[in-house]
């Protein structure tokens, strides 16, 4: 039987679970291993699996998860021996930009003091850690309460990478989603210098310099100028619809989406759906919209 359609899902490990219709894209993880960057920068159109795949990456990475849990039986990244002894392996930060409010900056301070306390309450467990000392833990315990001012607020997520480092023995893995909303938001307006300026702080303190840091991954719509919030990374690796490299992993190939047609029985609609959908091409790879396909 064909499995069910994701539609609006964007949870691999729901994906999984469920057997849904999922597209295997795991050697993102074999790929992102074996070029060994520390900082990468995918930038993709709306609705190319950009979340999906930094939930994959936190479903393989992150300690908190089982190391025996059963989502990637099947997967390119099961071939991948190398990979195995990372899996599970990582503290992870996670952490989503694209539902902060930016009417103003004050607003803009608000809404991330009320997200990072949201991240710091994945890690509460930090406060009955036996290797952070007292100032530590009651800094969790203020960000907790939303009691932190915005100069601090701009190194909260560092200052996160460090102590799950000293709990955990080890590096961090960040996962930054959307990050360009705030300012793509903030466009045009009086207080968009105010919002590149915290944007690049939070940037410089979690990328650059970060002893804490095993790698990080940052998904976008738009390619932000360097010199704006990235200035000083001379660690980041960019990756745009011109790359040749990873210009699989967003995207559905001619092949795939040829295999989605027969899974539902209709493989004589595969020339329709190229003929409608195969819009994009990314690096050397023609890719259909994964949103647009699901629909058909």
């Amino acid at each position: 039987m064909a499995r069910a359609l994701p539609t609006g899902v964007q949870d691999f490990k729901e994906i999984r679970d469920s057997d849904y219709l999922y597209v295997d894209k795991s050697d993102m993880i074999s790929q992102i291993l074996s070029e060994g960057a520390t900082v990468y920068q995918f930038t993709r159109p709306r609705r190319f699996g950009k979340s999906l795949n930094l939930s994959m990456l936190d479903a393989f990475f992150n300690v908190k998860y089982p190391k025996d849990n059963k989502w990637f039986d099947g997967l390119k990244v099961s071939e991948c021996n190398e990979c195995q002894e990372h899996k599970n392996a990582y503290p992870i930060i996670y952490f989503d930009f694209k539902e902060l409010g930016v009417a103003s900056t004050e607003m803009f301070e608000v809404d991330l003091k009320l997200k990072i306390a949201d991240l710091y309450r994945q890690h509460k467990y930090l406060l009955d850690s036996n290797v952070l000392d007292d100032f530590d833990k009651q800094y969790v315990y203020d960000v907790l309460k939303k009691d932190i001012e915005p100069l601090e607020l701009r190194k909260a997520i560092s200052t996160l990478s460090r102590m799950l480092y000293e709990h955990h023995g080890e590096k961090v893995i960040v996962l930054f989603d959307e990050y360009d909303n705030p300012l793509l938001n903030a466009y045009s307006e009086e207080f968009h210098k105010n919002i590149i300026q915290f944007m690049r702080d939070i940037m410089t303190s979690v990328f650059k310099g970060n002893e804490s840091l095993m790698f990080g991954v940052i998904t976008g719509v738009t390619q932000i100028a360097k010199e704006s919030i990235f200035s000083g990374l001379n660690n980041l690796t960019v990756n745009n619809v011109l790359s040749t490299k990873f210009d699989e992993i967003f995207g559905f190939t001619n092949d795939e989406v040829r295999t989605i047609c027969e899974e539902y029985g209709h493989p004589e609609k595969y020339p329709e759906a190229k003929e409608w959908y195969d819009g994009y091409r990314f690096g050397n790879t023609e890719v259909y919209n994964p949103w647009s396909v699901i629909q058909y």
